[in-house]
């Protein structure tokens, strides 16, 4: 992935979440889930490595979806998704 490639999957998340009034576990597992079928781009490998991507730069992360959720919150939302995006997929 290129420098800032990792905007639009982390973009496409927080537009997801926006409205979600906490970034708890039912968010965590309602995005996993949505990567698994196929609601954002890219497979679980391909979003986490956009997270962790996302994680390493010390810029805001929420500075293009403004959504009203902290830049802590949302770096520990992007942290607890990319632990569950590595745990082995629900057989379905």
């Amino acid at each position: 992935m290129g420098t800032d490639s990792w905007k639009g999957h982390v973009n496409g998340i927080l537009y997801g979440v926006q409205f979600d009034s906490a970034l708890d576990d039912a968010v965590v597992t309602r995005v996993a889930d949505g990567v698994d079928a196929g609601s954002y781009p890219g497979d679980r490998a391909e979003t986490r490595d956009a997270i962790d991507q996302a994680l390493r730069c010390s810029g805001p992360l929420n500075d293009q979806a403004e959504t009203h959720h902290s830049e802590d919150d949302i770096r520990a939302f992007l942290r607890r998704l990319s632990a569950a995006l590595a745990a082995t997929p629900p057989q379905r």
